[in-house]
């Protein structure tokens, strides 16, 4: 099992290595005041976090549409190819808005939240029961699908997967809903057991058309966009299924999945690689099984001991793993103490970056790790960094509404420090990297500040600011 870290090496580095882990890194305001709490109440708090801002209202991607109704519409304009034409242009545009600005609300409250971890773990789910926007093409769906991972995100693993099974995002992704007694789909009764509990090699493909009987009858009401079960298109009849015999239902075959052994080594690995460390040694997955099944798949008694281990604490974890676009774009507007750009500069970031929210690449999600680095997503993070820090774009010739206000260099650096270059220098490592740099690299930031002779002014800061944050060290977290 897991070793227990001491709360006598609980220090201002561990506290903000379990901020940027367990949620979007903080301040050092922030860091120092949640280290003061010590090690058990300052997991206490990620673990049970004060109530959160509500969800949104009156959004448009918050107002169920009737999609049957704009099916309707477009049915009734087919002998008008023009009007048809404009009108499935005017969906597309509708649809596009309302999920840029369902992702930056997501953004916004990944960096406004009184609970980071609820959020960070709803990101988790995101990426583990991957689903496109893409493919649903309902805001409303999605959102909905978000407000669930959200409101479980913390809670059985086993109760979330039985809520996924009727989700209506997922139920359109994998083609679930269509599912007929005749005609059993089994893209969910495949995926469900390769990519969300089990892995490759832990089934058999007997054991997916038998489970893809067991979810027959699953279907959507699209007005309401909730789930609804149709008895009659339902297969019943004795099922074979991971060598046992019975007939299973949809949520039989889950129970069944969840109490193979292989299912708390998958997910346990998953959770480590997002928490800890990028590649797992067998001892590791190991533990994490352990401790689901000695939970009961409980997320919140699992991750305590997570947060609480020397494992997590440990040199070896300790900035070491590459921000995710993400993380990397919440954090860094986090630190800076600076709002997030409009959404349609963050769409695009994430885009170029890797990880465009609510648009994983397919059902595995994003691969994480290495993957999100190459030379040219890292320049783009150079350079993101200075259109943060400045307010100008890199962009040629871009368009003035692209431009933002640089920042505010006195709330990050108190004046008096201008005459100290080592002293800022320290300063904005602590900010920036919650540690010290290198003694070469402090040498490097410090000679530049004093090049010119004179006090570093506003722009210079900043962009000193930028050379930090174009460093291989800030790219870890």
């Amino acid at each position: 099992m897991l070793t227990s870290f001491s709360a006598k090496n609980w220090n201002y580095e561990s506290a903000a290595h379990l901020l940027n882990r367990a949620g979007f890194g903080g301040t050092p305001n922030e860091i120092a005041v949640f280290q003061a709490k010590g090690l058990d109440a300052a997991v206490d708090s990620l673990l049970q976090p004060p109530n959160d801002s509500p969800p949104a209202a009156g959004e448009p991607w918050t107002i169920p549409k009737d999609f049957l109704a704009r099916r309707q519409e477009i049915d009734a304009l087919k002998s008008q190819p023009v009007q048809l034409r404009e009108k499935k242009k005017e969906m597309r545009r509708e649809e596009g808005e309302e999920f840029r600005e369902l992702r930056a609300w997501w953004l916004d409250r990944m960096l406004t939240t009184h609970a980071p971890l609820r959020e960070k773990m709803t990101l988790f789910w995101h990426g583990h029961f991957a689903t496109s926007a893409q493919k649903v093409k309902v805001a409303y769906a999605m959102w909905l699908q978000n407000e669930s991972f959200r409101h479980q995100s913390l809670g059985n693993f086993t109760t979330l997967l039985k809520a996924v099974s009727r989700d209506p995002a997922m139920m359109i992704y994998l083609d679930l809903f269509q599912s007929k007694q005749e005609h059993p789909n089994e893209n969910w009764a495949r995926e469900v057991m390769e990519l969300f509990t089990l892995g490759i090699g832990h089934y058999t493909e007997q054991d997916v058309r038998e489970s893809a009987r067991a979810f027959t009858g699953y279907r959507i009401d699209f007005v309401q966009h909730k789930f609804r079960f149709a008895p009659f298109q339902h297969g019943s009849g004795e099922k074979k299924f991971l060598g046992h015999t019975g007939n299973f239902n949809g949520d039989d075959i889950l129970d069944l999945i969840v109490q193979q052994p292989a299912c708390p080594r998958f997910l346990g690995r998953k959770l480590w690689r997002y928490f800890v460390e990028d590649e797992p040694a067998d001892v590791a997955v190991e533990n994490m099984a352990a401790l689901l099944r000695k939970h009961d798949f409980e997320m919140r008694p699992v991750l305590r001991e997570i947060f609480s281990s020397r494992e997590f604490y440990s040199e070896g974890a300790r900035r070491t793993q590459i921000k995710s676009p993400v993380q990397f774009l919440v954090q860094s507007c986090k630190l800076l103490e600076t709002d997030l750009p409009a959404a349609n500069v963050t769409d695009g970031a994430m885009r170029v970056m890797g990880q465009l929210l609510l648009a994983p690449p397919n059902v595995k999600g994003w691969d994480g790790g290495k993957s999100w680095v190459s030379t040219g997503t890292l320049l783009f993070r150079y350079n993101f960094s200075n259109y943060l820090i400045s307010g100008t774009s890199q962009v040629p010739n871009a368009p003035p509404k692209l431009q933002r206000p640089a920042i505010d260099v006195a709330k990050l650096v108190p004046n008096e420090l201008r005459k100290d270059p080592a002293q800022l220098v320290q300063t904005l490592s602590q900010r920036l990297f919650q540690a010290k740099p290198a003694p070469k690299q402090t040498d490097t930031f410090v000679a530049y500040l004093k090049s010119g002779g004179s006090e570093p002014d506003d722009e210079k800061i900043r962009r000193l600011m930028h050379l930090m944050m174009s460093t291989p060290q800030y790219q870890l977290t």
